[in-house]
């Protein structure tokens, strides 16, 4: 599994769909993880940043993962966990869609969800624009917009919220 994992995401610099390069990527970054997620082959940075940012907060990759043709569900487990506490779990889902011309699948929507403690701060950590949280109730959703990618976080009343990154054009329809 590691290895299909490797053989998808290894090709870092190939293919996108994006015009932007790397270049303007990085320039308009706030943080060394903040990159596009939608609208870039599966081999280029998107699936890396958020692997290492997990990471950084304390979540590894479970060994399995779920493929269904071009699409990819990845759960990732917290391993710090103190007393009799149940590690948390995050789950990352990426839409991919297969385009001519490409080696590899185009991302077109990333779904990151697990417990909304987690999830909010990989929301507010991971993209660098200023969100203010002071009135958002549960239910309500936030966004922030990096280049082309628009993330949209929906605090749940259950505990769970979610983030799904889409593109600016398919948000905004």
């Amino acid at each position: 599994m590691k290895q299909i994992l490797f053989l998808l995401l290894f090709p870092f610099l190939c293919f996108s769909q994006t015009q932007l390069q790397d270049e303007d990527i990085s320039a308009a970054a706030g943080n060394e993880y903040e990159t596009l997620l939608t609208n870039i082959g599966i081999d280029r940075e998107g699936g890396f940043a958020i692997n290492h940012f997990l990471h950084k907060m304390g979540f590894n990759p479970d060994e399995k993962f779920t493929q269904r043709g071009e699409n990819f569900k990845q759960k990732y487990v917290q391993q710090i966990v103190s007393g009799n506490a149940k590690p948390a779990v995050i789950w990352v889902n990426y839409l991919n869609k297969k385009v001519k011309g490409y080696d590899f699948p185009i991302t077109q929507k990333v779904d990151i969800s697990g417990d909304t403690e987690n999830i909010i701060k990989f929301y507010v950590n991971f993209w660098s624009r200023a969100i203010n949280f002071k009135d958002t109730k549960p239910g309500e959703t936030v966004t922030t917009r990096f280049l082309s990618d628009v993330a949209a976080l929906s605090v749940g009343s259950n505990g769970q919220s979610k983030i799904v990154v889409t593109t600016a054009k398919d948000y905004y329809k």
